[in-house]
């Protein structure tokens, strides 16, 4: 029933998965994460949360269904909605959010250049929104691997199409040096260029921790070794964007170890790619029942980290 019910993509379809997030905000509500976020005494801060929440639903799903990047269902979005149960902390950061959405929109213009119209834009585009997210989490420069790999793999290299991120991703940099020049703020534009990581990873020992990485370890790692080989036998645009999402997914984890804080929230960064890959590798499964167990061992998991 679950699997064919999210077989396609309906409206019904996002309203239950709305629901299930809601279900999984009220259990980190009460079962003890933290939840300084909700006691701020200011209607606009909810306001921005509810904001970035539905902003960054609506650009994964985009993303997933305008560059095809599974084959007509929802099973991407439900795995976005059941790893975001997994790691509650990860939707309950502000500035996770507001670089997490940032990176939605240049993984916007990364996967759509499977297309060949406008790829100048898409490439000014995508540098522009990598350097509005540096001057918020400079690490977030490493995907500008991404882009370039994008570029290669989807075979658009040029001087061209090789500049004209570097000219994007200066934009924002340059306006805010500007700035920081004018009011005597300087320092402030050289400490993004200050990459020290303290490189602690003590609050990944703990359970809560460690049951949903292996969870989503185990089933990623099974979607990527049935999914790949099958892939690049066919000569398609999928098999090109499936190579990005493989890259996306490998720079994300660096990211993620690399970042100088970790609270938690940044697996939030990881949820795009492994949703797609987690979606990709069910759809690979031909008998319903196995896909009904699959989901319903995920769902369970999903629940059972807020009582570890």
């Amino acid at each position: 029933m679950l699997a064919n019910f999210f077989a396609k993509s309906k409206p019904i379809t996002f309203v239950v998965l709305g629901l299930l997030f809601v279900v999984y905000l009220f259990l980190a509500l009460f079962t003890g994460f933290d939840i300084s976020f909700y006691f701020k005494n200011s209607i606009f801060s909810y306001f921005t949360f509810a904001v970035l929440l539905l902003l960054t639903f609506f650009f994964q799903n985009f993303i997933v269904v305008k560059n095809n990047l599974t084959f007509g269902n929802s099973y991407a979005f439900l795995f976005f909605i059941l790893c975001l149960g997994l790691f509650p902390s990860s939707f309950l950061d502000e500035k996770t959010l507001i670089v997490n959405l940032l990176l939605l929109l240049f993984l916007r213009k990364v996967y759509s250049l499977q297309s060949s119209k406008n790829v100048f834009k898409k490439l000014f585009d995508g540098g522009l929104w990598l350097g509005i997210s540096f001057l918020i989490e400079p690490f977030t420069l490493i995907f500008m691997f991404l882009l370039y790999g994008a570029i290669f793999i989807h075979k658009k290299t040029s001087l061209q199409t090789l500049l004209i991120p570097v000219v994007g991703f200066l934009t924002p940099l340059f306006l805010y040096f500007s700035y920081c020049f004018w009011y005597d703020a300087l320092q402030d534009f050289y400490s993004l260029f200050i990459w020290f990581s303290y490189y602690d990873f003590e609050n990944y020992k703990a359970i809560n921790y460690i049951f949903p990485v292996s969870i989503i370890g185990l089933f990623g790692l099974i979607s990527i070794f049935l999914k790949t080989p099958k892939t690049l036998s066919v000569k398609n645009t999928f098999r090109e964007s499936w190579l990005v999402i493989i890259l996306n997914l490998a720079l994300t984890i660096l990211f993620i170890i690399i970042l100088k804080e970790h609270n938690g929230s940044e697996f939030l960064y990881l949820l795009f790619p492994i949703a797609i890959i987690l979606a990709n590798g069910l759809e690979l499964v031909e008998r319903t029942l196995i896909k009904e167990v699959l989901i319903t061992v995920f769902f369970l998991c999903s629940l059972a980290v807020y009582f570890l």
